[in-house]
């Protein structure tokens, strides 16, 4: 296991710190026909973008208002479409900080080593209960089904505290020192 002791640090080095959008206050510029489709694929203009460095570009510009998404520059503010979230969560990783407490790194499909801890909480939306972590700017990114299978694994095996109810008790993830609900088993 690596020692992650400087939690800040590992947050300051997301995407989401990239750029300083929040000081840019740039028109709206009309639409741009780029899709990212549910299965973390980045479609222009029906063609998928194939080059990586182009899409970590794209996705530390990006963000969400209400229900839109937007590419902002310091010039230029383009809407574009999100099918569902507009990252993956595709592996995990623990280490042990500084108090020996176990704390699970999500990895993302643009390549962010994200820290499962405040403000990045993970939450289950939706009928399905589907896995969310909520990251920077109004964004978010689906934790696909083998990394939450396993996540619930490690849950398990953490043996993690659950409810009083009969019928169903609450899975409850550790990473650090801060809780996360996976959903009810029964």
């Amino acid at each position: 296991m690596i020692d992650i002791s400087n939690l800040e640090q590992a947050v300051n080095q997301l995407s989401g710190e990239a750029y300083p959008l929040e000081q840019w206050h740039p028109e709206h510029c009309g639409e741009m026909d780029l899709v990212i489709k549910a299965n973390g694929q980045w479609i222009h203009q029906g063609s998928a973008i194939k080059r990586d460095k182009l899409i970590k570009l794209f996705s530390k510009v990006l963000i969400k208002q209400g229900q839109d998404f937007f590419l902002v520059t310091p010039a230029e503010k383009v809407k574009i479409k999100v099918d569902d979230a507009p990252f993956l969560i595709v592996d995990f990783s623990l280490s042990v900080n500084q108090h020996k407490q176990q704390v699970i790194t999500l990895h993302s499909n643009i390549g962010d080593d994200i820290p499962l801890a405040r403000p990045y909480s993970l939450e289950l939306r939706g009928g399905e209960q589907r896995p969310y972590i909520n990251l920077w700017r109004g964004l978010d990114a689906l934790i696909e089904r083998n990394t939450f299978y396993q996540l619930i694994e490690l849950a398990l095996a953490q043996q993690g505290e659950t409810s009083d109810d009969v019928e169903l008790s609450t899975l409850m993830l550790h990473s650090g020192d801060e809780k996360f609900s996976l959903g009810c088993i029964e």
